[in-house]
């Protein structure tokens, strides 16, 4: 299971098509996620005969954090984490990034390493990305700034290089 440390990273919660998204400064935290591979075995007269992989599972994740402040991208009015988790309150008008509007409500949640030390860039960034993330449990502390969720979801990574400090 790998676990990401959230220190010195951003999480970005987008709403359909990206244009909705409250950026999360993180202060402490950790992102874990569990990763299956569904495999369909076929077996002829009790001999295995065929392995092949079935179709994609989604992963399972949690993470818990403490954050340090919350920004939107258009300047608007900031929701809750837990009002873009649940569509609710300010995020209430947000669609579902998940493609098929039968599913429940979905948010993409991109987490952003940048370390730097002084202003300087010193590894390169590693974005990790949870598509269409849904919610199990949520546990939510605002006066605390700290959340804790589960739930299911697909996983990208990415290291972008950079090459200048602040490019």
């Amino acid at each position: 299971m790998p676990v990401i440390d959230l220190k010195q990273t951003t999480i970005n919660l987008n709403g359909g098509g990206g244009s909705q998204t409250v950026e999360v400064k993180i202060g402490e935290g950790n992102l874990s996620y569990t990763e299956k591979r569904n495999m369909d075995y076929i077996r002829d007269k009790g001999v295995l005969d065929t392995v092949r992989e079935g179709d994609e599972e989604p992963v399972e994740v949690r993470f818990d954090f403490t954050w340090e402040y919350l920004t939107s991208a258009t300047g608007d009015t900031v929701p809750t984490i837990e009002e873009v988790l649940k569509r609710e309150g300010l995020a209430s008008a947000w669609t579902s990034s998940a493609a098929d509007v039968c599913e429940p409500f979905a948010v993409d949640v991109e987490v952003i390493y940048d370390p730097t030390c002084a202003g300087t860039i010193v590894e390169p960034i590693e974005t990790t990305t949870l598509a269409d993330f849904r919610w199990e449990s949520l546990e939510h502390d605002m006066r605390g700034g700290a959340v804790a969720a589960s739930g299911n979801c697909n996983v990208t990574r990415a290291s972008i290089a950079r090459t200048a400090a602040g490019s």
